[in-house]
């Protein structure tokens, strides 16, 4: 019995005595890790605190960059704020719309600043009187009545009205004020046109653009209705500014021997006939064209270009870029806008 005794206090001595040594390895390996944990934070922090000198030349010159940047952030404000003053509080948003660099070129110019009133003014004439949607008699040419052209029309579905308005603004917009003064009297955006016995989506005068808007669900789409605006508009430039215009160039890109096939009736013949597809196609590309309606006139190839570029469509510019001959002509066109108007760079196409 006492033999079991001393065996039982043994064993207690022993766990006991593991006990201890555990709870030493254990505080001890706490006690290191917290040591490191330390070493390390207090590094990070030296790491931090110990830095190199401060220049003072460049603490200046940072000082000086920011004075004069709030400099001249106050005297831009402030010349806005007379601005406002002395014209409107519509005119100075008109104003800080505009790309920055020019804005503060012509600032401190008060006589620049009175002819951008006068075309903001001009603008916002055009916009509530000039876009018009009634075929009222008159509306076209005079001999446009006569045959063989006999023209028609019918006035835009009154619930067709404030989109097609918003559609051609969104579309005016991306020309200069001065650019659209110089050569565009009116808008006309109309239910239907019929010329020569044939439906036209869209046509144009010396001064004025027609367009055909018969809802969306007959396929007049925003994009539809757009771009036959921009197609239109650029015929009127390409008859202002004919001699801006790299006529010579842009058939030598032609194939060899190649002539449009409908001149003569300056592209009707060619929807008579179902030749006026403006599907895009590769065959066409080849040849240097964007589809088959722009093989019909010279005007209605350029029309295809033009009406493109005013849509910011990376897309096009792809496929344009892609084919040598499409590419030649996509820089013709640019350069012809560009010419009437420095603002018409490939770049400001692209970021449309």
């Amino acid at each position: 019995m006492a033999k079991n005794n001393n065996n039982t206090n043994l064993k207690q001595k022993l766990w006991v005595a593991a006990s201890i040594l555990f709870i030493i390895f254990s505080c001890t390996s706490a006690c290191n890790m917290e040591e490191i944990k330390i070493e390390r934070s207090w590094g990070e922090v030296k790491e931090e605190v110990i830095e190199g000198p401060v220049d003072e030349d460049i603490l200046k010159e940072a000082e000086e960059i920011e004075d004069k940047t709030t400099a001249e952030k106050t005297s831009f404000e402030e010349k806005l704020d007379e601005i406002q003053q002395k014209y409107s509080l519509e005119f100075r948003l008109h104003l800080e719309a505009m790309d920055r660099n020019y804005l503060e070129s012509i600032l401190d110019d008060d006589a620049a600043i009175e002819k951008e009133f006068g075309l903001f003014g001009w603008r916002n004439v055009f916009y509530r009187d000039r876009i018009i949607f009634t075929a009222d008699e008159g509306i076209f040419p005079g001999d446009w009545y006569d045959p063989p052209i006999d023209a028609e029309a019918e006035s835009l579905s009154e619930n067709e009205t404030e989109r097609s308005k918003r559609i051609i603004i969104s579309a005016l917009d991306k020309y200069p004020e001065n650019f659209l003064e110089c050569n565009l009297k009116n808008v006309y955006v109309l239910k239907s046109m019929n010329f020569f016995g044939v439906d036209y989506g869209g046509t144009n005068s010396l001064d004025s653009v027609y367009v055909a808007n018969n809802g969306e669900n007959m396929g007049y789409l925003d994009i539809i209705i757009e771009k036959e605006f921009h197609h239109e508009f650029s015929s009127i430039l390409y008859h202002n500014y004919r001699h801006m215009f790299k006529e010579s160039e842009w058939r030598q890109v032609n194939p060899d021997g190649f002539e449009y096939f409908d001149e003569a009736t300056g592209g009707s013949g060619a929807i008579r006939e179902g030749r006026s597809s403006q599907e895009f196609n590769p065959e066409a590309h080849n040849m240097g064209f964007l589809y088959e309606y722009a093989q019909s006139t010279l005007e209605n190839d350029i029309n295809s270009f033009a009406e493109n570029i005013f849509m910011g469509d990376e897309s096009f510019f792809t496929t344009a870029e892609s084919y040598e001959k499409l590419k030649a002509k996509l820089d013709l066109i640019v350069e012809f806008y560009k010419t009437i108007d420095p603002t018409f760079t490939i770049e400001y196409f692209k970021g449309l």
